[in-house]
C-alpha cells in the first residue's frame, strides 16, 4: 500500500491507507487507450498449498488488468513474461487485501500469472485477466507519475481518472497522496505538524478523504471510512486548535 504521513497533537503519525502500490510495466498510447474490455482468462479455484500458475497468450502493447480476489486469504499476484522474468507484482490494492495489476505487455508470447497466498495459506479465489478500461489505464499512469515524484502531473492524471469513473475511492486517495507529496517535496523538514500544511492543500486533502470515505461506506467498508474521516477531522481542526 501507499504511505501517507499525517499529524495529530503535534506528533507525526505513520498511517497506511488505501493507496495502492505503483503498478509496474505501464505503457500508454493510442493502442492502449482504445483497448476493449475483453476477457482473456477467468478462473475460480483453490490454492493448495499456496500457489497456482496460469498462462495466456499476449501481444505487444496489449494493456491488461489482472485481478485476484479471495475472502479466504491475502492474495498476491505476479506476472511473468515469456522469458519467465517478473514484469509486474501487486499485493494489496484499493483498500482491500485483494490484488490487481494493470500492465502493458512488452512483447508477443506466453505469459504466466502466479496466484499466491501471502501467508502461505490455501483457499478459494477468483482470477481474471482482461483488457484494461480507460479508467484503469489513466489511474495506473497517475500512480507511475506519483512514484516518479511528478506530483503536478500525477494530480492532473488522478483528476482525469475521477472524471472517467467518480465512484472509485482509489483515485481520490491517490490524488490526496500526490497533493501531500508535493507539499513535502516543496517544504521538506520545515513541516513539523498539520498546521504547516498550507490551508489550500489541507482543504483539498480533506475533500478527497471525505469523498473516499463516502464510497467506502457505500461498499460496506466502515473501518476504512472511519479512519479516513478521523484523518480529515484532524486536518480540519488544525486552525481551531491554534
Amino acid at each position: 500500500m501507499g504511505f501517507l504521513r499525517l499529524f495529530s497533537a503535534g506528533q507525526l503519525l505513520s498511517i497506511t491507507i488505501a493507496v495502492p502500490a505503483a503498478l509496474t510495466g505501464l505503457l500508454t498510447g493510442p493502442a492502449a487507450l482504445s483497448a476493449r474490455a475483453d476477457t482473456l482468462l477467468q478462473e475460480a479455484g483453490t490454492i493448495y498449498p499456496a500457489q497456482s500458475l496460469y498462462t495466456f497468450e499476449g501481444t505487444t502493447g496489449q494493456t491488461l488488468t489482472i485481478t485476484l480476489d479471495s475472502t479466504a486469504f491475502d492474495p498476491v499476484l505476479r506476472l511473468l513474461g515469456p522469458d519467465e522474468t517478473e514484469i509486474a507484482f501487486n499485493d494489496d490494492f484499493g483498500g482491500s487485501l485483494n490484488s490487481k495489476i494493470v500492465v502493458a505487455l512488452p512483447e508477443d508470447g506466453t505469459y504466466t500469472v502466479v496466484a499466491r497466498s501471502f501467508s502461505d495459506q490455501g483457499g478459494d479465489y477468483d482470477l481474471v485477466v482482461r483488457t484494461s478500461t480507460e479508467f484503469e489505464i489513466t489511474y495506473a499512469e497517475a500512480e507511475a507519475l506519483t512514484l516518479a515524484e511528478d506530483y503536478p502531473a500525477a494530480i492532473a492524471a488522478y483528476a482525469q481518472a475521477i472524471e472517467l469513473d467518480p465512484d472509485q475511492s482509489s483515485a481520490y486517495l491517490g490524488r490526496a497522496q500526490a497533493i501531500l507529496g508535493q507539499v513535502y517535496l516543496e517544504q521538506g523538514e520545515t513541516i513539523e505538524g498539520p498546521e504547516d500544511i498550507p490551508l489550500e492543500a489541507r482543504e483539498l486533502v480533506i475533500a478527497d478523504f471525505e469523498q473516499a470515505a463516502t464510497l467506502f461506506e457505500a461498499n460496506g467498508s466502515e473501518d476504512w471510512a472511519l479512519s479516513l474521516r478521523e484523518q480529515a477531522e484532524a486536518l480540519r481542526n488544525v486552525d481551531s486548535a491554534n
